[in-house]
């Protein structure tokens, strides 16, 4: 873009350079909102709350496979420790699938639900990893198990 600069005897002076203060001052702004928010991020691990349930049904132990996960990572079905806390998290998917696998065999359905229950600090990749399991192995009926309330 060219400007030219009036100066009344008809010569023509163009201007051919970029004003770049304006660019400047926004990649300034990104830069301190970036190194504000990047602590932010670099968390590598979320805090997993369960629900807590006002009203609701006692879990049927004898029809229900349950998968407990610790927060050190310790995952446990139906009272039987599968991982411990130096399993890495790419291997808890498959030894939950294969433990599955074995207690649908047990009922001989998959239509059996299964109950997840995990720690209030349990980190969301091993709940994650259970639930991934869960869904590769076809389970259909899956619940999430909450806090009782106990203020009644």
């Amino acid at each position: 873009m060219a400007f030219s600069s009036g100066s009344g005897s008809g010569g023509r002076q163009t201007f051919s350079e970029i004003n770049i203060t304006p660019l400047t001052d926004v990649f300034l702004v990104l830069l301190i909102i970036m190194i504000l928010i990047a602590p932010l991020i670099n968390q590598s691990s979320l805090k997993v709350e369960p629900p807590v349930a006002q009203h609701g049904k006692a879990e049927q132990q004898n029809k229900t496979i349950t998968v407990e996960v610790s927060k050190d990572g310790i995952i446990a079905i139906n009272g039987v420790k599968i991982s411990d806390e130096r399993t890495p998290v790419e291997r808890i998917q498959g030894l939950v699938s294969n433990a599955m696998k074995s207690e649908f065999q047990k009922f001989g359905t998959k239509d059996v639900p299964v109950a997840v229950k995990a720690d209030q600090e349990a980190r969301q990749k091993y709940v994650v990893a259970v639930l991934d399991a869960a869904a590769g192995v076809g389970v259909k009926k899956l619940r999430i198990v909450t806090l009782q309330n106990a203020t009644n």
